[in-house]
């Protein structure tokens, strides 16, 4: 069964297993209308009980999710409440971390910013080495990462890589992620890049 609302397509390939699309053509731009389709997605996530399993992918092969739209489209996801009483964009993060339902980013193309912080909140990530670019670059811009980015990235890399990372405002392809993001000494995860602990 296929369902579509907002941009995110959602196909159930078992009742324990759904794939996710974004598509929101020419670039995955992340609006208000992503988040209506992750809030209804949540919802049908609570309201499913045999679910266990949802892998979030792009239809474009170029951007998994750009940054936010910056030409007036993101609504009232900063300002207006979510279920957790938290505002939309983080409800919905925070949502999507405490979820039963195991959730994996399957990473191929751009992610920048709050497409960041969307992939931080799934359980586990994968990224394509030859077509992947990951950033925080909201600093390069003057603001802070308001998504989770900061709060979410030392523990999966570290406090000094999360530091470069979100100061320095740089992608970071998928080897070098690979190559250079490791989760902190000490922890019993394994050491591959953008895991949870």
């Amino acid at each position: 069964m296929s369902e579509s609302t907002a941009h995110v397509r959602v196909i159930e390939e078992t009742s324990a297993y759904w794939r996710v699309f974004f598509e929101n053509p020419p670039f995955n731009i992340v609006d208000a209308t992503i988040f209506e389709g992750l809030q209804g997605l949540l919802a049908r996530m609570e309201a499913s009980p045999s679910l266990r399993v949802v892998v979030f992918e792009s239809a474009n092969p170029e951007f998994y999710l750009a940054h936010f739209d910056l030409t007036g489209k993101t609504g009232n996801i900063t300002t207006a409440v979510g279920p957790s009483g938290l505002p939309i964009l983080v409800d919905t993060f925070v949502r999507l971390t405490k979820s039963p339902v195991v959730s994996i980013a399957k990473i191929r193309g751009c992610v920048r910013g709050v497409s960041s912080e969307f992939v931080l909140a799934c359980d586990m990530r994968f990224a394509s080495r030859e077509n992947t670019r990951l950033g925080q670059p909201e600093v390069g811009v003057g603001v802070h990462p308001g998504g989770g980015g900061t709060e979410r990235l030392p523990h999966l890399v570290g406090r000094g890589r999360a530091l470069e990372i979100v100061l320095g405002a740089n992608d970071f392809d998928g080897e070098i992620t690979r190559s250079r993001c490791h989760p902190p000494t000490g922890s019993s995860t394994p050491s591959t890049p953008f895991r949870q602990p």
